[in-house]
C-alpha cells in the first residue's frame, strides 16, 4: 500500500525540474509577447504619423495645383503657405501650423485642423520658387511625431515634397510686379495675343502699334480720341519725313506746327 502511494506523488527534485522548466517557459513567453506588443506599438505610431502626414501633402498638392496664385514671396521659406482662388468662397487659402497641429482656412470658413491629437507636428515651412517662362513651384517641409510618452511608441517622420501649379491662373485680385518697372508683360520675341480691358489704360511710357507692314492699319478706335492739352495734338510724318503737331486753334480751325519726329 505504502509503494502504491509513492508511485503517484512526486518527488522534491521531480517537482524542481517542473518549476524550473515553467520558469524557464515563462520567462520566454513573456519576452515574445512583451517583443511583440512593443512591435506593434511602434507599428501603430508608424502607421498614425505615415497616414496623417501622406493626407497632409496630398491637401498641399490639390491646393496648389488648382490655385489661381501663390501669394508668397520668392525664395523666402515661411510656416504659412498662402493661396488665391477663383472661388471668392475660397478665397483666399492658408495652410499653416499653430502649436502642434497643421490647420487649413479659406475664405470667411472657420479653421480646420489637418491633424490631430495622435500626431505632434515638429515642422511645417513652405518655399515659393519661380521658374521664369515655367511654372510656380512649392516645396513643403514637414516632420510628426507619434504622441505618446511610452519609449517603445516613439516614432517620427518627416517630408519634403515639391508641388508645381501647372494649371491656367485665373486671377481674382489686382496683379502687381515685384518692384516699379522692373518687370514687363511679354515680350518683343514672345508677345501676348490679344487684350481685352473693361476699364482704363494708362501708359506712362510711348504706345506702339502696328505690325510694321507696308499699308497695315496701325491704331483703329471705334470711339473719340481726346487729349486733355491745347498742346497737345497728333504728330504725323509729312512725306519727306519731317514731323508736324497737328492740332486745332480758339476757333476751332486746324493748324500745324513742327516736330520731333516720335
Amino acid at each position: 500500500m505504502n509503494r502504491l502511494k509513492d508511485k503517484k506523488a512526486f518527488s522534491l527534485v521531480e517537482l524542481l525540474v517542473y518549476v524550473a522548466i515553467f520558469a524557464v517557459s515563462a520567462v520566454f513567453l513573456v519576452a515574445i509577447l512583451t517583443t511583440f506588443t512593443r512591435i506593434q506599438l511602434r507599428q501603430g505610431a508608424m502607421n498614425e504619423v505615415n497616414h496623417q502626414i501622406s493626407f497632409v501633402s496630398d491637401v498641399v498638392k490639390q491646393l496648389v495645383q488648382n490655385s489661381s496664385l501663390i501669394d508668397m514671396t520668392d525664395n523666402v521659406t515661411t510656416s504659412t503657405l498662402n493661396l488665391r482662388m477663383a472661388s471668392s468662397s475660397l478665397d483666399p487659402t492658408s495652410v499653416y501650423a499653430s502649436g502642434t497641429t497643421i490647420y487649413l482656412d479659406q475664405g470667411s470658413s472657420s479653421p480646420v485642423a489637418l491633424t490631430n491629437s495622435s500626431v505632434n507636428v515638429t515642422n511645417f515651412s513652405v518655399t515659393k520658387y519661380e521658374n521664369p517662362g515655367g511654372a510656380a513651384i512649392v516645396q513643403m517641409n514637414v516632420s510628426m511625431s507619434y504622441n505618446n510618452p511610452n519609449p517603445s511608441s516613439q516614432f517620427t517622420q518627416s517630408l519634403q515634397v515639391a508641388v508645381a501649379r501647372i494649371s491656367a491662373a485665373t486671377f481674382d485680385s489686382s496683379i502687381y510686379p515685384a518692384s516699379s518697372t522692373s518687370l514687363d508683360l511679354g515680350s518683343l520675341a514672345n508677345p501676348w495675343g490679344n487684350g481685352y480691358f473693361s476699364g482704363n489704360v494708362n501708359v506712362s511710357g510711348i504706345v506702339y502699334s502696328g505690325s510694321g507692314v507696308s499699308g497695315a492699319t496701325a491704331m483703329k478706335a471705334n470711339g473719340n480720341v481726346g487729349f486733355t492739352s491745347s498742346n497737345q495734338g497728333l504728330i504725323l510724318m509729312a512725306p519727306g519725313g519731317s514731323c508736324f503737331l497737328v492740332g486745332v486753334n480758339a476757333s476751332g480751325t486746324l493748324v500745324t506746327s513742327a516736330a520731333a519726329c516720335p
